[in-house]
């Protein structure tokens, strides 16, 4: 009977070890933030990505890409800059990353620095129209830079509007 007790003592014990909390993987967390993302969960999203990036180094330029879409979602176009600045540090020819930092310029009205993230992106995929695309919109919804009217411009419209002028009322 002696030699049974420890058995029964060690069993329970094995039960109790495993049944911990469970271990995720980095991918697992990544998968997770994927989820919470799909169902609007953009903060949860943001700190289980956080937490995949920490458990698995390789997912980081992933994440941080990722977080970047939950800001911009969120209209934090400040902070998604910024995580897709981080974005660009690890994986330097991410495109995409600087196409969407090319779109939060614009929506922030910073358009030289879009138009420097556009081009970017044109540069690194050539091939990819809609950067194209996206910085043309851009350009079109820039506000354009008023210039004073040179002096023969001005000289010809002041004899424009006499003459209709004369023309109306002689």
């Amino acid at each position: 009977m002696l030699k049974k007790f420890p058995i029964i003592f060690l069993i329970p014990m094995l039960v109790l070890a495993t049944s911990g909390a469970p271990v995720y993987t980095g991918e697992d967390l990544f998968e997770v933030g994927n989820e919470h993302y799909a169902n609007g969960l953009l903060d949860k999203a943001i700190e289980i990505w956080m937490q995949a990036k920490q458990a698995d180094p390789s997912l980081s330029a992933n994440a941080w890409y990722n977080i970047g879409l939950a800001y911009a979602a969120m209209k934090n176009y400040e902070k998604a800059i910024i995580a897709w600045n981080e974005t660009v540090l690890l994986v330097p020819n991410s495109s995409m990353a600087y196409d969407n930092m090319g779109t939060a310029y614009g929506l922030l009205g910073r358009y030289e620095e879009a138009e420097r993230a556009y081009d970017k992106a044109i540069e690194i995929d050539p091939d990819v129209v809609k950067y194209r695309i996206d910085k043309e919109l851009l350009l079109k919804s820039a506000p354009k830079e008023e210039t004073p009217l040179s002096p023969l411009s001005a000289f010809l419209a002041l004899i424009t509007v006499l003459g209709i002028i004369t023309r109306y009322t002689g």
